[in-house]
């Protein structure tokens, strides 16, 4: 099997999280979003960053934070937490579709298209199963990674930084003077405010999901620790100016949160260009497809080393030849499409399916919480392993580490439970929000707790549970 090497795994790191399509969030935050980046970075990138990558080198195993979890805390939690990655990716996928779906208009040239739920739906729907289906003929995931962050990444950010830059300055003198401090830093007291730095936050999510595939990964004690913290952190500096040049494009216009290309067409339209806009939503559009990608590919690589481990029914340790896990591939895939169909079929779907993208959110984060649980509790008990990354600092700094990663996900959880201003002027619909988000959270994470307890002994063959680390 050939070896993940460091370029490699840099770029495979950063499909799981790093898209253009995340530019307009930032860029609606306008110069805020350099104080909120710089929050992201301390209270959530940094801990959850260091903590993963110094369990993911001392347990170099396929598997990733199923298998942490499971050694730190035990079996049920690591089944739980790869539920919950998995389950929420379920939801979180049909947004990466319907930005295709605005891009594939873009580039047809029919922007109507974008208010038509059919066409949204049926491209979400198609390109997922597409995926999946190239995924379990064998076409190489690293492969798809590295060339679509290199196309769909790479290229339309190196085109926004630098023509966009050239476009605002010459069409705005002052559109990079620094705002006075007080609009930088933002009004911790505005509920709106708060919203959008929780988002920003969770622009990371994701970004440890490359573990799973740390025996397949060349030197991965060195490698991997150096790959996840180089990807977030060149991440955030480039982003972070892209939001910026952003605004400074669309000011007028305002920016549009579902249009990742709206900067490339106001800035080429303006110069007689729009071809190229054309061109870039197709780039944008290989981003979506290496985004849905990856995270078809690991999240199922986790629920199939359950399976294996005896949490799930033997129908779902089956791999083909390419050592794909079909059956759960095709489940993930179903669940896709139901959802899909949900939001575009039901009159008015669209607050609670976002409502519902919300909800993963938390989920999300409570798996993050048991990350950073497992880190203090696998230090505790294995205080002098030795392995290529270990935070510094002993006991003391794993603590510190970790507490500032609760605060961080703490905030995003709270964050979360804001109702958006279009249902808090309703008491009733924020009631309901904020319920929705309860008790849906509670449920889906009872699920996996449930089907571990009474799960059976049958599900279990020793031959592949010994091969299991969880």
């Amino acid at each position: 099997m050939k070896k993940i090497g460091f370029l490699q795994l840099m770029f495979l790191t950063m499909a799981f999280f790093a898209s253009i399509r995340r530019v307009p969030n930032i860029a609606y935050a306008g110069w805020e979003s350099i104080s909120f980046m710089i929050f992201a970075i301390i209270m959530f990138v940094i801990p959850v960053s260091f903590v993963s990558a110094e369990l993911a080198t001392a347990m170099p195993v396929d598997g990733g934070l199923p298998v942490w979890i499971s050694k730190a805390l035990s079996p049920r939690w690591g089944f739980t937490a790869a539920w919950l990655v998995w389950i929420q990716m379920c939801f979180g996928m049909v947004t990466v579709g319907a930005a295709f779906a605005d891009m594939l208009a873009t580039m047809l040239g029919a922007k109507d298209l974008l208010s038509n739920n059919i066409f949204i739906g049926v491209v979400v729907i198609a390109v997922f199963w597409l995926i999946t289906l190239l995924i379990i003929k064998g076409v190489p995931i690293t492969a798809i990674s590295t060339y679509g962050t290199i196309f769909g990444l790479f290229v339309p950010l190196a085109v926004l930084l630098i023509c966009g830059t050239v476009f605002a300055a010459t069409n705005d003198a002052a559109a990079f003077t620094p705002p006075p401090v007080s609009q930088i830093i933002p009004n911790a007291s505005d509920f709106d405010t708060l919203s959008r730095l929780s988002g920003i936050i969770f622009l990371f999510a994701g970004m440890e999901q490359a573990s799973s595939f740390a025996n397949r990964i060349d030197n991965p004690r060195k490698n991997y620790p150096r790959a996840i913290i180089l990807a977030t952190g060149f991440v955030a500096v480039l982003f972070t100016y892209a939001g910026i040049v952003t605004d400074a494009i669309v000011k007028q216009s305002g920016v549009a949160l579902a249009d990742p290309a709206q900067a490339f067409s106001v800035m080429f339209d303006q110069w007689g260009l729009g071809w190229i806009t054309t061109i870039i939503a197709v780039m944008i559009a290989l981003s979506c497809v290496t985004e849905i990608s990856a995270w078809t590919s690991g999240p199922s690589r986790s629920m199939l080393r359950c399976a294996n481990a005896g949490n799930l029914p033997p129908v779902f340790q089956k791999v083909n030849k390419h050592d794909i896990p079909v059956p759960i591939m095709i489940l993930q895939a179903v669940i896709v499409t139901g959802v899909a169909l949900i939001f575009v079929f039901i009159p008015g779907t669209n607050g609670v399916f976002n409502t519902i993208l919300t909800m993963a959110v938390v989920l999300y984060c409570i798996v993050y919480i048991m990350i950073l649980l497992s880190g203090i509790i696998f230090r505790r008990r294995h205080p002098r392993d030795s392995h290529a990354f270990k935070i510094p600092g002993g006991m003391p700094g794993m603590w510190i580490f970790s507490i500032v990663g609760f605060i961080g996900i703490a905030f995003v959880i709270f964050t979360s439970f804001i109702p958006p201003a279009s249902l808090r002027a309703d008491a009733s619909s924020a009631s309901g929000y904020i319920l929705f988000i309860l008790i849906g959270s509670v449920v889906l994470t009872a699920v996996p707790l449930l089907i571990y307890k009474f799960r059976k002994k049958e599900w279990r063959d020793p031959a592949k549970a010994e091969r299991e680390q969880l």
